[in-house]
């Protein structure tokens, strides 16, 4: 019996751990972690390589994204992907560089094939001449599944209180 019990236990384990690893709260939590990578750009880093992520955003997004920034105007509305996208390689093209560092998720709610994903975060948008984010913010991602997993589909950044 003794044989059978370490094996049964390793086998449970390993169940325990595949069920939680692929529970729409952790891929979630993987999707917008993923989101956040592609957005950033580092100092000094080619252009090529900053390009790249533009595939990794396609796919993260819903055809159809609503942004609401109050900080920044000029990137509140409804946009296309190819909107985004588009958006996305000018900012590779002239940004000195991006950071989005996750620091804590709120809160993951997940209801009948939508989430909202509410977390704190650290962003550096360094321009020429200006900065449009630097400081701490808090974002709500609402993340909708489709036939090829989840895609975000709306984004809304509040300054952190201080």
């Amino acid at each position: 019996m003794r044989r059978f019990a370490l094996p049964a236990v390793l086998l449970a384990l390993s169940g325990a751990f595949v069920f939680w690893w692929f529970s729409p709260v952790q891929v979630l939590k993987r999707r917008t972690n993923s989101f956040l990578q592609a957005l950033t750009i580092e100092s000094g880093s080619g252009k090529t390589g900053r390009h790249l992520a533009t595939y990794k955003l396609n796919a993260l997004l819903a055809e159809e994204v609503e942004l609401t920034a109050p900080s920044m105007p000029e990137a509140d509305g409804n946009f296309q992907r190819s909107e985004l996208e588009s958006a996305f390689s000018w900012l590779c093209d002239q940004a000195k560089q991006t950071r989005f560092d996750l620091e804590n998720f709120r809160s993951v709610r997940v209801d009948d094939g939508q989430a909202d994903v509410t977390f704190a975060l650290n962003a550096l948008v360094d321009l020429p001449g200006y900065r449009p984010a630097d400081g701490r913010y808090e974002v709500t991602f609402h993340w909708q599944q489709e036939k090829d997993g989840w895609r975000l589909t709306r984004a809304q950044w509040d300054e952190a209180r201080k």
